[in-house]
């Protein structure tokens, strides 16, 4: 399994487990707080009708009518007992057929207990009364309490479930995008060093190969002289190289301040490049806020490599709104060259009989794209090639 995948997996994973341990914890706190108000509910009951029954003949008709409202609005019962506690054996064998012994033993302490019996919930409470001490006992069924458990508990499931199926399309399209990158990247750097090491090998070996054939014997004058013309030469080779990349990584490192771009008028900017193999057309102007000298270098690539590789034929400059077209007729790249003439060092094909490095537009496109222009290429075979810079 790729890495990216693992990766997805993994974060999924993680981040599902926490949306379904969360909606545990709410589903559970949800039910508990219904029960604990249905038992708040079945107390109020409990008063009601212990007022009712001990306190009838006590109190006037407009206090008992209020009395005889509040138990008729209050949530119904299955079961209403008083169970006189003077006969404490009794009592608790009555008791004990709804209560444990533990819940029989927190009635007497804190005078009230809530407890399950069965399909029922139901509350017990001790009502002190002048006829003497009793135990109110009230019983019923939570419907409302279990229904609207239930479609909570469907709802938040059904929440898990799309949140789960959420979370595992972002962290898949998060995951394996960056991760990609990352591994594009890390590729593109391993073929950047490899390739890198590879050019700046190839002239020291050269260098040192006309070393040693130079000490093998004593030499003229002019051939000694010849020998020092190639070691300059590549030395000379090795120096462009390592420019180039010092150019290339300061490019990708650096982060410029605003307030220090240049604003550069594109027309006049371009006229640098125009002469008797570049025609200039200008359709549109406008300007871009850059560093002048680095910009310089990126077209002086573009413009270099399509001179390239023209054999003298014209090329075309055209700038239009926020777009430059630098058209060539050339040999044209490739087609399964065209997707990586902008990696470091990479070379096409039918390059290699031209002399350079492989450098200038991949450091083209790392200036340009730092100033957010987008770099597109077309090319035929044979034809020619095309490079639209749209900023």
């Amino acid at each position: 399994m790729k890495i990216s995948r693992k990766i997805s997996w993994m974060y999924s994973g993680i981040t599902i487990g926490l949306v379904v341990i969360v909606g545990i914890v709410f589903y559970t706190l949800f039910a508990n707080n219904t029960e604990q108000l249905y038992y708040q509910y079945l107390e109020e009951k409990a008063r009601v009708v212990a007022t009712e029954r001990f306190e009838k003949d006590e109190m006037d008709a407009k206090r008992y009518s209020n009395v005889v409202a509040q138990r008729q609005n209050a949530i119904p019962t299955s079961k209403e007992l008083f169970i006189n506690l003077a006969d404490r054996h009794k009592a608790d064998r009555e008791l004990l057929k709804y209560l444990t012994a533990p819940q029989l033993g927190q009635l007497y302490y804190k005078k009230q207990v809530n407890f399950r019996n069965g399909d029922e919930v139901g509350t017990c409470l001790i009502y002190n009364d002048n006829e003497g001490t009793f135990a109110v006992l009230v019983l019923s069924r939570n419907p409302y309490g279990e229904e609207i458990s239930g479609q909570m508990g469907w709802l938040i499931l059904a929440m898990m479930i799309l949140a789960a199926l959420v979370l595992w399309l972002i962290s898949k399209l998060y995951a394996i995008r960056m991760v990609d990158r990352i591994d594009k990247d890390y590729q593109t750097e391993k073929m950047f060093v490899n390739n890198a090491s590879h050019e700046i090998n190839n002239p020291l070996t050269a260098i040192q190969g006309e070393c040693d054939i130079a000490l093998m014997k004593e030499r003229t004058p002019e051939e000694y002289r010849n020998t020092l013309q190639r070691i300059s030469m590549e030395t000379e080779r090795v120096i462009r190289i390592m420019h180039q990349l010092l150019q290339f990584s300061h490019t990708r490192a650096e982060v410029d301040d605003p307030s220090e771009l240049d604003k550069i008028d594109m027309v006049d900017f371009m006229q640098q490049f125009q002469n008797e193999e570049t025609l200039l057309r200008v359709e549109s102007d406008f300007f871009v806020y850059a560093r002048e000298d680095l910009l310089n270098i990126a077209f002086r690539n573009l413009v270099n490599n399509a001179r390239k590789y023209s054999d003298d034929k014209l090329i075309e400059i055209t700038i239009g709104k926020k777009i430059i077209t630098l058209q060539d007729h050339g040999i044209g790249i490739p087609e399964e060259d065209l997707q990586h003439i902008f990696e470091p060092f990479y070379r096409a094909s039918n390059a290699m009989s031209r002399k350079g490095h492989g450098i200038g537009l991949a450091l083209a496109k790392q200036i340009l794209e730092k100033y957010s222009a987008r770099v597109r290429v077309e090319s035929q075979f044979n034809s020619g090639t095309k490079f639209t810079i749209k900023f």
